[in-house]
């Protein structure tokens, strides 16, 4: 009995333990890859492509690749368009890019491709779009992606959050839009390249625009433009913008420009405006121009506009814009502004010119207006202001103001500048004609300013000439005024006034110089009066002279 128990004992404990048994086991790694692109369009013709690849090496390296492309052209009007996506994950490193862009106009062509890789720890993705459109009419360009990584759940100090690259141009004659958008993408550095372009000509009225941006907050870049004409009685209008910018790691460079022209009679005017603008961490650097140009009178005028502009992150910043107003009428009424604002290491620096001309008169005479702004890499600014003008009637009174103004604000101070002149004159034929000009740089302002008026025939004759500069370096002030008045009475008369006034680095010089003559059978009188002043700091001197003949 004690046998038999034993031996179920025996039988149980070896059961037991065959039953209770656990043979070591080999846990596998196990790795989730997954790769995505997708591609769709839409226009008259459309061809997309989409591929996804993952993969294991011999030496155990997992990766994936993705790639999403899209073509697509329409005419006849018709939008084009394109919209990518590439995604794709190799364990907790993932990419991810999208791309979108389209066109109308009346004919458009876009393109749009996206590439990602993983290999082991190394994530790339380089992604493009570049699209066009042109025809008459309204045409534009709108591209859009961005690039991200992330890593165990970190996000990649050099994603691209919203690149963007947007053209359009509007114009009766021809108008066409251009953009490309280019960014390659790793870990740590960022690589992006854009370009915009715009052109519209037509009657009446054109515009062109772009807006390009690519990186981040603390990496970024962004370039606009705009040039906007127009012509009340149909005359001929061009606009046209360009720009340029790349992100090379944390190396920046932007480029911009802006020409424009308005022909005709009638009321014009002209607009431009351009911002550079170049973010990286702890510096924020920009330079924008701007300008405007208008003109009104009874005859024909022109007005131009042509500026370009750089930044550069080892070079520095750089500007101009210039823009010039011309007429030619027996009335008009012209002015002109524009400017430099910049923010760099130097400082901010402010840069504005403003000219002005108002004539009146029964016969056509020419009149122009230059204002030419710039910045240079050294941090010196200019600002040159010009005016000539004139005035021509025959049996009605002539008139001629003119006004020129100059301004720098920046690290060191404001320096500024104003330059007048005006005439009036009466007689059976009479004429004036002026000058006018004011330049301020980093070193002063300097200025001149001239006017002249002749009038005479049968009749009664009479004239009045004023010139004024005002010149201000900080606290010092510089002023110069001379005026002339002349009259003639009797059967035939001429009179003449000129006043003339310049300052050149504090040297100042003035002239003034009124004549009448009078010829008549009984009687006759010819008369002339100027003053002047002469001011610098709390100097002044004060000149008179009076001549009366008869």
């Amino acid at each position: 009995m004690v046998t038999h128990w034993l031996g179920v004992l025996l039988l149980s404990t070896l059961v037991s333990s065959r039953l209770f048994y656990q043979p070591s086991v080999r846990v596998a790694r196990q790795t989730l890859v997954s790769s995505n692109g997708n591609a769709d369009g839409k226009a008259d013709n459309v061809t997309v492509d989409a591929s996804a690849h993952h993969f294991k090496n011999g030496d155990g390296t997992i990766g994936m690749n993705v790639t999403s492309t899209g073509n697509a052209t329409s005419g006849n009007g018709n939008a084009a368009g394109i919209g990518n996506t590439a995604e794709g994950q190799v364990g907790n490193n993932h990419i991810g890019s999208t791309g979108n862009i389209t066109a109308t106009g009346g004919n458009s062509e876009v393109f749009s491709n996206i590439f990602g890789d993983i290999y082991g720890e190394t994530m790339a993705v380089n992604s493009m779009q570049q699209g066009k459109s042109f025809g008459t009419g309204d045409t534009a360009v709108q591209a859009s992606g961005n690039a991200n990584f992330t890593k165990n759940g970190e996000i990649s100090p050099s994603a691209s959050e919203n690149n963007i690259a947007n053209a359009g141009a509007t114009g009766s004659d021809n108008s066409e839009a251009e953009v490309s958008s280019n960014q390659i993408l790793t870990w740590d550095q960022l690589i992006a390249q854009l370009y915009g372009h715009a052109a519209g000509s037509g009657k009446t009225n054109a515009q062109a625009n772009i807006d390009l941006g690519a990186g981040s907050q603390n990496n970024g870049i962004e370039v606009n433009g705009l040039v906007s004409g127009a012509n009340q009685n149909g005359g001929q209008v061009n606009a046209e913008v360009e720009g340029k910018g790349s992100i090379d790691g944390s190396g920046h460079s932007l480029t911009g420009g802006m020409n424009g022209a308005v022909n005709g009679t009638g009321n014009s005017q002209l607009v431009g405006a351009n911002n550079l603008q170049s973010n990286r961490t702890g510096t924020n650097t920009t330079i924008s121009a701007f300008g405007d140009g208008k003109s009104s009178g009874d005859g024909d005028s022109s007005i131009t506009l042509n500026s370009n502009s750089s930044a550069n992150s080892n070079s520095g910043v750089s500007g101009q814009i210039d823009m010039q107003n011309a007429a030619n009428g027996a009335n008009k009424n012209m002015t002109v502004q524009n400017g430099l604002q910049v923010n760099d290491n130097k400082g901010g620096t402010l840069a504005i010119g403003y000219g002005e001309i108002k004539g009146n008169g029964t016969e056509n005479s020419n009149a122009n207006i230059g204002v030419n702004s710039q910045y240079d890499q050294n941090g010196h600014a200019q600002v040159n202001t010009t005016g000539t003008g004139s005035a021509v009637s025959n049996n009605q009174n002539s008139s001629l103001t003119m006004e020129g103004n100059a301004q720098i604000s920046g690290p060191d101070g404001t320096k500024s500048g104003t330059a007048t002149a005006s005439g009036n004159v009466m007689g059976a034929y009479n004429n004036l004609t002026g000058t006018n000009q004011v330049v301020v740089g980093n070193n002063g302002a300097n200025g001149n300013a001239h006017m002249e008026a002749n009038g005479g025939g049968p009749g009664n004759s009479a004239a009045e000439t004023k010139t004024d500069l005002i010149l201000k370096n900080g606290n010092e002030t510089r002023t110069s005024s001379v005026s002339g008045s002349v009259q003639a009475t009797g059967d035939s008369t001429i009179v003449k006034s000129v006043s003339d006034v310049s300052d050149n680095n504090g040297v100042q010089t003035m002239s003034n110089f009124q004549h009448a003559v009078s010829s008549s059978k009984g009687s006759s009188s010819a008369s002339a009066s100027n003053s002047g002043w002469l001011k610098r700091r709390k100097r002044a001197s004060l000149g008179v002279l009076f001549d009366r003949i008869v």
